[in-house]
This record gives structure tokens, sequence and C-alpha cells, in this order.
């Protein structure tokens, strides 16, 4: 049913400008994944791609979707023409069915005769094959040709609940039998697709058994850095072992939408094989104005699943050698595999632990150089001179006038001093505890009753050495 341009303008009015700012959204949202991608795979860690030679196991899954693709393309008559395919002697599933009305060049309504003579001239020693005898004895009505041109050859010549030929009706003819032959081979092509597919996205399939093979596979390709992951050893989890989980995440989360676009190409290939008006070839009067349903669909539902295996083949090569997360792919990397997924748990409190033990050696660091300047005799001097010119130069700075009036004006207006004074309390609380508590009734009536003073900062105030703050008078 053809839809009027009309309608169609009038649906995008309606709905595009609600649908277009998601799209933009959308698209936004999947641009800046890919260059937060791109940035964490140049800086390395965990986000980083981890490059890998495909195991055995994973060239034995890809190589039976390649297989179970070039099938399907065979069938639908896409890759080898139908003489060079029937020369090769293919199997009948390897090749696409032959329609002896295209192959004798004539009409629907040529006599049966005639029609099997012209195909027995093309047959090794002028002789009709079994299948050729069968379907000269069910083609000699209107109706069991349109149903050869609906149903194809195979289900009226092998049929074998399908009995009758339609001339009459003591022939007990059917044209449901035939569908339901019809549909049983269907459903058995896509099942076998959804087989395949439920094979192939198995994470135990595809990469092996979690362990020492993918963790030693994946140290072999790439070098392990000192900021990804922590060792065996360390209680973390090893690089080998984070990209097996990464890449088991990416392979089985495509078995679901696979298996529901199979089931819903299941159900649209059986529909519009059930509901076709054969009769629209009933008043064909030329070769060229059949509708070759049977012989279109096969070649349709070729190409469909075929390109559906091919297309998860190089999906699923993408994650098992670990380039889901290279910067390559760029958009279709985001939309193949989403984001990044987050470091476990125990890469983060490996993460942390490491960064503590950083901090702490950098303070032990610095604690052994103060304590060796504050020792030597030198060093020490040249200390004390550094920071009494660092007091006059500061105390120069802060009598200019320009100086005074900008801290007058900060301390007065912009900063509040009790917030300030109650930070460094806590702060110094924090640091060096109290060693008499005082009780929290007398603190908040002390901290009640006591006023803060104003501040007035003069040209003869000093700097203290310490926080390079100038002198307050009360």
């Amino acid at each position: 049913m053809a839809i009027p341009w009309g309608t169609l303008k009038s649906l995008l009015i309606f709905f595009g400008p609600m649908l277009l700012p998601k799209v933009l959204g959308m698209y936004r949202n999947l641009k800046t994944e890919a260059s937060v991608r791109a940035q964490q795979s140049r800086q390395g860690g965990h986000a980083a791609s981890t490059i890998r030679p495909l195991t055995l196991r994973s060239i034995i899954m890809l190589s039976l979707l390649a297989v179970a693709s070039v099938v399907w393309l065979l069938s639908g008559g896409l890759i080898l023409p139908a003489n060079v395919s029937r020369a090769l002697h293919l199997p009948e599933a390897l090749r696409m069915p032959e329609n002896v009305f295209v192959a004798t060049e004539s009409r629907l309504q040529a006599p049966n005769d005639v029609l099997f003579t012209r195909l027995a001239s093309q047959r090794a020693g002028h002789e009709l094959t079994p299948t050729d005898e069968v379907l000269k004895s069910r083609l000699v009505s209107l109706e069991s040709r349109l149903l050869y041109l609906q149903y194809g050859p195979d289900a009226l010549a092998n049929c074998p609940f399908c009995g009758g030929t339609g001339v009459d009706a003591s022939s007990s003819f059917s044209a449901t039998n035939y569908l339901y032959y019809a549909v049983i081979d269907l459903v058995a092509a896509h099942l076998a697709n959804l087989v395949l597919i439920a094979v192939v996205t198995s994470p135990l399939l595809m990469l092996g058994r979690k362990g020492k093979s993918s963790s030693s596979a994946a140290a072999q390709a790439t070098p392990i850095s000192a900021d990804s992951f922590a060792g065996h050893g360390a209680g973390g989890e090893s690089a080998g072992d984070h990209a097996y989980d990464v890449s088991a995440a990416h392979i089985r989360r495509w078995r679901t939408p696979m298996s529901i676009l199979v089931l819903c190409g299941a159900a649209l290939d059986i529909y519009l094989v059930a509901t076709y008006n054969r009769q629209v070839n009933a008043r064909a009067t030329r070769l060229g104005d059949l509708d070759l349903f049977f012989w279109s669909m096969r070649t349709y539902r070729g190409v469909a699943s075929g390109g559906m295996l091919a297309a998860l083949a190089g999906v699923l090569y993408l994650a098992a050698s670990g380039h889901h997360s290279s910067p390559r792919l760029g958009l279709l990397g985001v939309v193949l595999f989403g984001s990044l997924p987050p470091p476990s748990p125990a890469v983060r409190v490996t993460a942390v632990t490491r960064g503590l033990a950083g901090v702490k050696s950098k303070l032990s660091a610095g604690a052994i150089v103060k304590n060796t300047a504050l020792r030597d005799t030198d060093l020490r001097a040249r200390t004390q001179a550094y920071w009494a010119r660092e007091v006059m130069l500061v105390a120069e700075a802060m009598e200019e006038r320009e100086v005074i009036e900008g801290v007058n004006n900060a301390l007065q207006n912009r900063i509040d001093i009790q917030r300030i004074a109650r930070d460094a309390e806590q702060y110094a609380q924090t640091v060096v505890p109290t060693l008499v508590e005082v009780p929290v009734a007398n603190a908040q009536a002390a901290s009640g009753q006591q006023q803060q003073p104003q501040v007035i900062v003069s040209q003869a105030s000093t700097p203290a050495a310490a926080g390079n703050m100038p002198t307050k008078r009360r």
C-alpha cells in the first residue's frame, strides 16, 4: 500500500520538531563518547584496547559464520549464476532452483507437452530427470502452475501429503498443504540461524574458559603498563582477565538483538509467503509479465540472512580481537559496543591503593629532604636567608597603597572572616587533635558570646613569615 506524499509531509511536520532535537542530542552524545574513547585510549589504562590474536576457538566460530553467510548468498543466486551452479553440480541448498518457464522461455499458459519437450532438449541425453517427470505430472493445471511460482519446484515435486493436481474435485487438491510444506522449510532455515547465533555468541565457545590461557594470550599480545592493572599477586585483576570480561560482555550482548532480528525476519518471511496473491500471474500472457515470487523471495532471504551473519562475524571479530575500543572506529564503535565499561571494583581499589602508596612515597621523600636540609649547616643557613629575604620582599609589597586598599576591601566586603576562622579551627583540630575536650554546651555558649573584632590593615603592618599575611591590629 502506497502512502501519499501529503500524509508523509503532515507526519514530518507534526513529529519533526519533537524528533529532530532528540536525534541531534543522540548524535552529540555519540560524538562525545567517541572523543572520550579516543582520549582514554591514548592515555592508556583500563580503557585502552588490548589487541590480541584470535584463538583457535574464535577462528572456528567466525569460520562457521562466514560459511553460513556464503551458503545463504549461494542459495540466493548472488555469488554464482544458476547455470554455473548446475554445471558444478552443487547441492540443491547451495544454488538457485531452476524455473522451467524461464529456462524454456515459455508462457505460463504453454501446453504441458510443449513445455517439457523444450526442457528435455536442454537436459543431458535429451531425457527428463525424475524431478522433471514429477513436475510434468503436477503442472497440468493453471492453479498448480500458480502454486509453482509461489512455493517453488521443491514443494510441487517433493511434498508427500500434497496429492492431486487441481484438475478436478476428485484429485483431493489443497493449496494449504503446499503452504504447510513450504513453511516447514522456511522455519527450519531460520531456526538454523538462531542456533548458529546462540553458538557463536557464547563467550565460552568463542573465547574459551577464563583463566590462564586468556591472560597469557593477552599478556603476549600487549605489554601491561604500570598504570593499567595490578597483577594477581596484588589481589587485583590482570589485564588479560579484564580484557576477557569486556570482550565476553560485548559478545554476549549481541545474542538478544540478533535473535530478535531473526525472529522478526522469519515472521515477515512466513507472512509474505502465506498472504501472497498468486492470482496476479493468472492474467500474465508473456514471460516478462510473470511475478517470480518464489525466486525473488529466495534472493531477498539470501541477501538478508547472509548479510546479517556477515555483519555479526565482523562485530564478533572486533570484540574477540580487542578492537572494540579502538579509536579508529569512531562513532561506529560507540554505536556497536556502547560506552566503555567502568573498571571493576577490584581494579578501582587497586588503583586507589597504588595512588596512596605513591603519595606516601612522595611524603617520605619530602621528609628526608627536609631532614637533610635542617641537619646540614650550609643548607640551613641558605634556607634561613631565603625566608628572611622572602619576608622582606613581601613586607615591601604589602606596604604599597594599592595593596593595602585591596586587602581592606577584600576583608570588609568579600571575605567571610568567621567562616575562614571556623574552617581553620576545624583543620587545626583535625591535624593536631586537642588534648582536653571541651563540653559541647560550654563550647556553644562560649562561641555564642564571642564577637569577631573589626580587622584594619595599616601601613605599619608586618606580614607573618609563615603565612605571608599582613599583621592585623585590633
